[in-house]
């Protein structure tokens, strides 16, 4: 089967890329009979993109409501929300963030990510209390524009027919969800924000909010640095190796030139199974700057046409990579790679 890699832009599409890139994509087995369900297409596209996590197809029946943990555990997995970059003086509980969670629960792991990120959740959250449609809109809006540092907006009132049945404290939410498209009325005129949400519905919202944020994510500052976690997804989305990180690195450190190519040529290497070549030694003018469990991967990535050298012939090893150098090198990569696929891949 031939490869298919990403061209890395500096758009709003690369923003979704760095948020979403460490996710696999999981096959579709079992997600394709779902029968009349109303959010078919949407559940199929959310799992393919792997963003729907120990969730068989069978628990989005038409009617299967969910709680607010597994409501939360959804927003978490959707969003790929983390603790990669957050450092603890004790190992967090989630009973630290809400009174009644239970710190041996399933959905523990979720609630720590969720506090920790941001998200507006209430400190006495009954993990096990079936949500309504306006709490989980209330919360995923808010998720989507804490996470996705949505641009402000000024909402279009929409004239919704039960607005006074809609808590107070979430119609802000609820007006924002119909301006972003994340919600729709009812023929009504209505959102029913009592009715208990299924997990077809809230997986429709979610679908509807990843659009959004694709659309209208802020641009990324070509001259901003690439931190060792940022910079392996990025390579993990493109090239489809995500290189590994050592016990020792700092996932928020920024990536040095030297280092950000290393990993970009052997997942280069290993996605396109790319025979040994003789290699061209080229004359590089700051050579003795160049960690020399680097120097080769340098020299073949020159050799590739990955990265070039200044005008004055120096790589500057120790410098820390930008967006924009570290997304032509990737898109230099790609190129190559789609130049010369692998014998299985032709």
């Amino acid at each position: 089967m031939r490869k298919t890699f990403k061209m890395i832009t500096l758009t709003a599409a690369a923003t979704m890329v760095f948020a979403f890139a460490s996710q696999s994509f999981a096959a579709t087995s079992g997600f394709t009979d779902l029968g009349n369900n109303a959010g078919k297409n949407e559940i199929i596209s959310l799992q393919q993109r792997g963003l729907i996590k120990g969730i068989s197809a069978d628990q989005f029946a038409p009617h299967a409501t969910m709680t607010a943990a597994q409501g939360v555990q959804l927003i978490v997995n959707a969003l790929d929300l983390n603790l990669d970059l957050v450092r603890f003086f004790k190992e967090p509980k989630a009973t630290d963030y809400f009174v009644n969670a239970n710190d041996k629960a399933w959905y523990a792991d979720a609630l720590i990510i969720a506090a920790v990120n941001g998200l507006d959740l209430p400190k006495d959250l009954n993990p096990n209390k079936q949500l309504t449609r306006e709490e989980f809109t209330h919360e995923l809006i808010h998720a989507i524009e804490v996470t996705g540092k949505l641009p402000m907006i000024k909402p279009v009132v929409v004239e919704i027919a039960d607005q006074d049945q809609i808590n107070i404290e979430y119609s802000g939410s609820i007006t924002r969800a119909l301006n972003y498209g994340v919600i729709k009325l009812g023929e009504d005129g209505k959102v029913n924000p009592k009715v208990i949400i299924t997990r077809s519905e809230a997986a429709v919202e979610i679908y509807n909010a990843l659009a959004y944020m694709k659309a209208h994510a802020a641009p990324i500052d070509a001259n901003s640095k690439v931190s060792i976690k940022q910079g392996n997804e990025m390579i993990g989305a493109a090239i489809g190796v995500t290189p590994s990180l050592s016990e020792n690195a700092d996932p928020s450190a920024a990536f040095t030139r030297e280092a950000f190519i290393t990993q970009l040529v052997k997942a280069v290497e290993e996605a396109g199974k790319l025979p040994l070549i003789n290699v061209v030694v080229t004359e590089i003018k700051d050579a003795d700057q160049i960690d020399v469990v680097n120097s080769g991967a340098i020299q073949r990535s020159l050799s590739y046409g990955i990265v070039k050298l200044s005008s004055d012939g120096s790589f500057n090893p120790k410098g820390e990579i930008t967006y924009g150098e570290a997304s032509e090198a990737i898109n230099n990569a790609v190129a190559y790679l789609k130049a010369h696929p692998a014998p299985d891949a032709r």
